[in-house]
Order: C-alpha cells, then structure tokens, then sequence
C-alpha cells in the first residue's frame, strides 16, 4: 500500500536531492585520463612508421607483432582509434558467424589466443588506425596525448555505465554493513556487480532483512542522461512488475516494502518514467536521502535508528521517520554527511 503522499511531493523531493553527478567522487574516477606512459607512446609511435602505415596488410603485421609483445598496449590502441571494448567484438562477431568461425569474444585480448582470432582482430585494428592517422604524414607524442584525451570519455562510456547503474546498491550495502543492518546479498558490499536477489522471478538490488525474509526490497536506478523512450518503460514496466508481485503477497498477509533507489538528472528529462518508479514503488530514496532505505530496513529487524539532519529536513521528513520508527535528530555540523551524494 502506497503511503499518503501525494505524486506531486515525491516529484518535489525528487528535485529537491537529485544527484550533483558532475562533482561526484565516482564519476571522477572515470572522467580523468591518466596522460600516455613514455613506453605507450614510444610503442605506438613505432608501431605507426610510415613503413607500416604504407599498406593496410603491413599495418596489420605491424599491430600483430606489438599487440603480442605488449598485450596491455590493445585497450590505449582500441581508444585512441575512437574504439570501445565492446564495438570491436560487436563487429568481429557479426564477421565471424556469417563465416561460421569459432573464435573467442569473451574479450578484445581473447581474440589474440588463436590464430584465426588474431588476424581478424590485427586487420580491423589496422583499418581502424590507417582511418585515423593514414593522412598523418607524423606521429608525435603531443598530437597522441591530445587524442588520448579526447577519445577517453568515449571509451570509459560503456564501462561508467555499467558501474554507475551498480553504483547506489553498492553504496548502500556499505552503508548497512556499517550500521550493522543485514541484508543480501552482502556480497554487494564487495563487489556490487554480484548476482541480485530473485523473488518470485523478480529481480532485487538488495533486499533486508535476508533472502528468505525479504521484508524490504530494493530496485535502484540511476540517470546522468535522458533515458529516452526504452529507459522510460524499462524502469517503469520493472517497477510494477515488483509492485505486483508484491501486492499479491502483501493480499496474503505480507509485510513488505518495495523502495526505489533512484537518482540522476536524467529522469527529469523523461517524467513518465520517473512518475511511473514514484507511484509504484513502496518508498523511494536518492544518494542524499539514501538514510531512508537504512531507516525502512533498522524496522524491519527491529533495530532502533537515529538519523542527524539538517533542521529544515526534520520538518520534510517528519511523516517518514514516523513511519518507520526512526528518530530525527538535528545535525549538528556543516557539512552535511551526504551533501555531495
């Protein structure tokens, strides 16, 4: 049963916390490029001669030759061609089923563990190099740092993406470790791209008190960007789909709770789906509010939680801590503990 609030005060909230992603910690772990290491330049400088770079074919036993002497060399080669790890295994797989070959695509440097891989693989690097700097008549070391830098954020894309989408779960799980709180999979607290917790075939981020009790359930998603159309109704269909299922165990007696760890910006480019995760969903919380899913999870195992706020969000929050038996206390520092959350 949702609690009586009303769609417009959980939009309000919602833009009251969204996440200031640009100065996070975490996205700053992945917007800084470290500058090419004397050796990464020297490699690709030689590997990039203009007796290489004169024919395709030799540039392709040129990428051979290096990538096999120095395999850490392959991910700076695939970024500064304005490659992703993902787009060359996309492309050679797609060449290597229509010609029925049988090649590893677990990863770009399991391409380079056979012989078939390792052709296909040095050819279309090659391609791809001689794209880039075929016009080049030289290749300096300044000239390669400028695009080292500016081909990083399209590389690390797809991997901040990935991170990013685990990023509050993990949070959250070192948070109720800390306050001694259980929930599972307490692996996340390690390594939050651990399996999820599946209920009735619906897939959980975290869920408190454990698997087998699973009174609080949690499904968090995060947008820095427009989620546009499939966003909108992924998060929105998932949501009710964990609402439905929960509402058929709740019809029986059932006590749970479905929380929305939810955040970005992105959502407030897209209200459809933002207003679909908010209506459904039990609660919801956000990196600066994540305090209400430890709040919802101390009451359910029937633990006893003091939470310092700011003293204009005692008021705010008042009818939630009531809710779920937790006690507001006014914070007594500047600096609010999850200010840049």
């Amino acid at each position: 049963m949702m609690p009586a609030t009303t769609l417009e005060a959980k939009r309000s909230e919602f833009a009251d916390f969204v996440w200031n992603h640009s100065s996070d910690a975490f996205q700053a772990r992945f917007d800084t490029r470290a500058k090419l290491t004397q050796k990464e330049a020297e490699s690709i400088i030689r590997l990039l001669l203009p007796t290489n770079r004169k024919s395709v074919q030799s540039l392709s036993l040129a990428v051979k030759a290096a990538v096999q002497a120095d395999a850490s060399l392959l991910p700076v080669l695939l970024q500064i061609t304005g490659l992703t790890r993902n787009k060359i295994l996309q492309d050679i797989k797609a060449y290597a089923r229509s010609h029925h070959l049988g090649i590893s695509l677990s990863s770009p440097q399991g391409l380079f563990n056979s012989e078939t891989g390792t052709k296909l693989a040095s050819e279309y690097l090659a391609r791809q190099l001689d794209r880039v700097y075929g016009h080049c008549d030289e290749i300096t070391v300044p000239m390669l740092e400028a695009i080292n830098q500016a081909t990083w954020l399209g590389y690390i894309r797809q991997e901040r993406a990935k991170r990013m989408g685990h990023e509050a779960e993990y949070r959250l799980a070192c948070l109720l470790r800390n306050c001694d709180i259980p929930f599972a999979p307490e692996e996340k607290a390690e390594n939050p791209l651990c399996r999820d917790i599946k209920i009735n075939g619906i897939s959980y981020d975290l869920v408190s008190p454990s698997a087998d009790n699973a009174l609080l359930r949690i499904k968090s998603t995060v947008h820095t960007a427009n989620i546009g159309q499939y966003g909108e109704s992924k998060d929105d269909l998932e949501i009710r789909e964990a609402n439905a299922a929960i509402e058929r165990e709740i019809k029986t007696g059932g006590k749970v709770t479905l929380l929305a760890f939810i955040d970005g910006v992105g959502f407030e480019s897209n209200r459809a789906g933002l207003d679909g995760v908010l209506t459904k969903s039990h609660e919801f919380c956000q990196f600066r509010t994540i305090w209400k899913a430890v709040a919802i999870a101390a009451d359910k195992s029937h633990r006893k939680l003091t939470v310092a706020l700011p003293k204009e969000q005692i008021r705010q929050f008042a009818e939630f801590a009531e809710r779920y038996a937790a006690t507001l206390t006014e914070l007594r520092t500047s600096t609010h503990p999850f200010k840049d959350w």
